[in-house]
């Protein structure tokens, strides 16, 4: 699936001259979705998160680069920003990049000053889905434990703890030790409370969170098993077919 991109034009550019800087895309794994030269229906698209990436085309007469990175949330927003400026502008440049640009080019672009930019844009909107479908699976496996008044705060201490191990494989022993207890009793403790043992409940996180990646369809199955921590592909396709049945290849077909 390519990642599309949103241009937000200052000035009156040829589409001709347009077409012939964003031709390198062709065969790549991004696509040119839309064109606007509206300020304000260009912060209405950022904002519906129409496209992947965000491409503005700061010229006169309105040099709108600044001023569209507010109105989309600075530094807050999740829209990677890619500025190209018909003038090398040093003060514009510092300002773009405090308000959450990740790149600024002065025009004539060299297509690999572009693909090169584009390469990290698509590195952060990787890096968001993963810390977004993370939590997603951290949510769902917290809300299939049983929850009253009392357990409560141990629910809240146990997504600390997940939160905590995103990247990493959490064990038994960092779970108890997260707690301030030792192994066998935090496991007769997790069991008492939950009817499940830690184990059982972190596999079931484990696949719930890799059906969300392949879900996506943008992670390989060799990447979903290096992300949670299983020593090889093969284990981790045992694992996941014992679980759903399905091999994690067939699965995000």
């Amino acid at each position: 699936m390519k990642l599309q991109i949103l241009i937000a034009d200052s000035g009156e550019r040829s589409t001709k001259n347009l077409n012939s800087l964003f031709s390198i895309l062709e065969d790549t794994e991004y696509t040119v979705k839309m064109r606007t030269t509206d300020l304000n229906e260009a912060v209405s698209l950022v904002l519906s998160r129409c496209c992947d990436i965000l491409i503005c085309m700061n010229r006169a007469p309105e040099y709108i680069a600044s001023k569209l990175l507010r109105l989309t949330g600075g530094t807050e927003r999740k829209m990677p920003v890619i500025i190209i400026s018909e003038q090398d502008d040093s003060q514009r440049m510092r300002e773009c990049f405090l308000l959450g640009a990740i790149d600024f080019l002065s025009e004539p672009v060299p297509p690999d000053d572009l693909l090169s930019a584009l390469a990290r844009a698509a590195s952060m909107i990787h890096e968001q889905l993963i810390e977004s479908e993370y939590r997603a699976a951290v949510n769902h496996a917290l809300a299939e434990l049983p929850l009253t008044d009392e357990l409560q705060p141990v629910q809240e201490k146990l997504r600390a703890f997940l939160l905590k191990m995103e990247r990493k494989t959490a064990t038994v022993e960092l779970a108890a030790d997260h707690f301030g207890f030792n192994r066998d009793y935090f496991g007769r403790y997790f069991k008492t409370r939950f009817g499940t043992t830690f184990g059982d409940f972190y596999k079931s996180f484990q696949i719930d969170f890799a059906k969300r990646l392949l879900a996506t369809g943008q992670f390989k199955v060799l990447e979903v098993s290096r992300l949670l921590g299983f020593s090889t592909p093969d284990y981790f396709t045992r694992v996941f077919k014992k679980h759903t049945g399905h091999t994690p290849s067939g699965f995000r077909r």
